[in-house]
């Protein structure tokens, strides 16, 4: 049976006519890379430029830094709109250790993520949850079963109801011998972020549309800018490195 999905647009420049109108709602994506190739800041966009063009609410999961940090990083690429702002819950990690005792005898840490996850969307209807990172929260919730623990936590996240975006620093695997990660298969789309040399000098930030569930697009790379306070994607620059 087809089902029709409503799409949440990027609004990042050309990005959204290759997804066919957007990131499918209600799909866990996981935007993946090393640091410094901006999926943060990419992440927060969506939120922010959803705010700003057509009043959703989202929010905005951090465990790798505060709220405070995170909102001051925003602000430097622009997004400072009062209104947009007003419109995106930021949690940070800090909310959960102030609350670590709390928790104790009823619960783990993982619990009390959950819980905030699900207070913020129960608070609100939000569009878009974003969590920064899963790397993080593998580590806080000391997963031993590492297969069977994420299988059911990204079943949880897609029980919330919004699109996920989950941003992760571990590298996807490619090349004879390794294997990509639980969560790229777990995941419904994938978004790859990497730096990409193209000569001595000059150094390319890369995106790249691994998969991406009832959508049909396009594989190949594409180069990723920021400016006039948004995202865009052009075909990527070859170069000798």
């Amino acid at each position: 049976m087809k089902t029709d999905r409503g799409r949440i647009k990027t609004y990042v420049r050309s990005l959204d006519d290759i997804l066919g109108g957007g990131l499918p709602a209600g799909f866990v994506v996981l935007l993946n890379g090393a640091p410094g190739t901006m999926k943060s800041s990419f992440a927060f966009s969506i939120l922010y430029q959803n705010a700003l063009r057509e009043g959703r609410k989202s929010a905005y999961f951090t465990l790798e830094q505060g709220k405070g940090l995170t909102l001051e990083h925003m602000a430097s690429l622009g997004m400072t709109d009062p209104a947009a702002n007003a419109n995106i819950t930021t949690l940070d990690m800090g909310n959960i250790r102030k609350n670590l005792n709390y928790l104790q005898g009823r619960g783990t840490w993982l619990d009390l993520f959950k819980m905030y996850c699900t207070n913020a969307m129960k608070a609100d209807s939000h569009t878009v949850l974003v969590v920064d990172s899963l790397d993080v929260l593998e580590a806080m919730a000391k997963m031993e079963d590492r297969r069977s623990e994420l299988y059911f936590l990204f079943e949880w996240l897609r029980s919330l109801g919004p699109l996920i975006l989950l941003i992760s620093e571990k590298p996807l695997g490619s090349g004879t011998g390794m294997h990509a990660p639980e969560e790229a298969y777990l995941a419904d789309g994938i978004i790859t972020f990497e730096m990409q040399p193209t000569s001595d000098l000059f150094v390319q930030r890369r995106l790249r549309v691994v998969k991406m569930r009832s959508t049909k697009h396009e594989t190949g790379y594409y180069a990723l800018s920021f400016d006039d306070g948004g995202f865009e994607i052009t075909r990527a620059v070859t170069g000798t490195s």
